[in-house]
């Protein structure tokens, strides 16, 4: 995909100059499955775009367990560990598969915010965007049983079940992965598998 139609099909930008100003400041890069856009801690130098791939926000507990907090794989989306990209990272951003992604330096993002209100505009819906899908996760894991959120996954997150491994999915639902394995056993054999 050109940078150009990623602007303005994929982010919906039409201001003109803001699109130019964006292809001027932006550039691409390929990723490997595994490496990290920005470690907890660490003060975002970057903020990136999807265009391929798939990506997990990863906290980590007070016992070094690796908790998947949220999946990126819509081409658009920001794969970014929270909305301040003043403040240091909350989360690891690292990629589950090869992903190509659009990135843009945090001082260029901030004087974009400063000169351009579509700027600030696209900065707020996905904000909104993200808050929606963040509240839309928690409902899920504290009001659904363990079927009802495979179930919700499979729905709000389609196809990626088959793309990344269970033990990122589990951790993302709050179960194990034996409990994943068994529901994905059951729907099977009730054929909604």
């Amino acid at each position: 995909m050109l940078l150009i139609d990623f602007f303005q099909k994929v982010l919906g930008i039409s201001d003109e100059a803001l699109v130019q100003e964006a292809l001027r400041v932006s550039e691409t890069r390929v990723l490997k499955k595994g490496e990290y856009l920005i470690r907890q801690g660490n003060t975002p130098t970057h903020v990136y775009f999807l265009m391929q791939g798939i990506a997990r926000g990863v906290l980590t507990d007070v016992n070094g367990k690796e908790i998947t907090d949220c999946l990126v794989f819509q081409c658009g989306a920001p794969a970014m560990p929270s909305s301040d990209i003043a403040q240091p990272a909350p989360i690891d951003v690292q990629t589950l598969t090869e992903c190509e992604v659009v990135r843009i330096a945090v001082p260029e993002v901030n004087r974009m915010l400063r000169e351009y209100p579509a700027m600030s505009e696209l900065y707020r819906q996905l904000v909104m965007e993200s808050s929606r899908l963040h509240w839309e996760l928690k409902i899920a894991i504290y009001q659904y049983t363990a079927m009802e959120r495979y179930q919700w996954f499979r729905q709000a997150y389609p196809g990626l079940s088959e793309k990344i491994s269970n033990k990122y999915i589990a951790s993302f639902l709050n179960m194990t992965p034996v409990t994943l394995s068994r529901l994905k056993q059951e729907l099977k054999k009730q054929g909604g598998a």
